[in-house]
């Protein structure tokens, strides 16, 4: 699969979009805001951003989701966090060739932040496969089922076409 084509597919699932730079990574960021009562009435905004690198090093995930947090709290609008809000930032990043320490780091458990959840996403376009931290930390339980959903809506292909 091609960066282009995969974009083409994530871009069909949000209504909201924008070009942007994230550092030195171009990104499509898209955004979502989600309510839900069972979040003990907490609205979360949801800020994805989506780029593109041939070779992925662990360095420049981390470098990514980093920026890609930054940007979502630069842009955050509305009550303080943690005051009935809260912010995602779903770094995805597409790309040929990753190293297995880059998929861990992918698959190992964000760093915690008060009120704001970073989420490094990979989308491995040559096995067409998806890696990203698919666990339940006790430190924002209640929304890890719909980052969960939200990552395998968004951003798996297999899952897209659906």
């Amino acid at each position: 699969m091609t960066f282009n084509d995969y974009l083409s597919t994530v871009e069909s699932r949000f209504a909201e979009k924008n070009e942007v730079s994230i550092g030195r990574f171009k990104a499509m960021q898209f955004y979502d805001e989600v309510f839900k009562v069972k979040w003990v009435a907490t609205k979360l905004k949801i800020f994805s951003f989506v780029a593109f690198q041939s070779e992925l090093r662990k360095q420049d995930m981390i470098d990514y989701t980093n920026l890609c947090l930054e940007k979502a709290l630069n842009e955050y609008k509305g009550l303080p966090r943690g005051m009935q809000n809260g912010v995602a930032s779903f770094s995805v990043m597409a790309a040929e060739n990753i190293d297995a320490e880059t998929i861990a780091f992918a698959m190992s458990r964000p760093k915690k932040h008060f009120a704001a959840f970073e989420m490094p996403v990979i989308f491995d376009l040559t096995a067409n496969k998806l890696f990203y931290y698919e666990k339940t930390p006790i430190w924002g339980s209640i929304y890890y089922k719909h980052f969960r959903e939200h990552i395998e809506k968004c951003f798996n292909s297999n899952m897209l076409s659906h």
